[in-house]
């Protein structure tokens, strides 16, 4: 069994290439929470290799045991959302 530094690297991969699949999606016009568990493209197209990069990372994150539903996805991926509209500058900064 990988260890859990493993396991937070793959898991933050799975996220991050979800983020790029999912705000492409959005800029295609598509409803990303409905469209990613089943939408199909036709191949050589960015959202294709966009679909395929997460199929990997998710792949490479069950291999270490991170295996989020596609609700859980969904889920994760709104409250990032709800995270970067609350500080679009990014995390805040403690001062002292």
């Amino acid at each position: 069994m990988s260890n859990q530094t493993e396991r937070d690297t793959l898991g933050e991969l799975l996220f991050r290439e979800f983020g790029a699949y999912a705000a492409a999606l959005e800029e295609h016009g598509e409803d990303w929470a409905h469209a990613w568990p089943s939408a199909t493209w036709p191949s050589h197209t960015p959202l294709a290799a966009l679909q395929g990069r997460f199929a990997v990372a998710r792949e490479a994150a069950a291999a270490v045991g991170v295996e989020p539903s596609d609700a859980a996805i969904t889920d994760e991926h709104q409250v990032r959302q709800e995270y970067r509209a609350m500080f679009p500058d990014g995390p805040p900064a403690l001062i002292g």
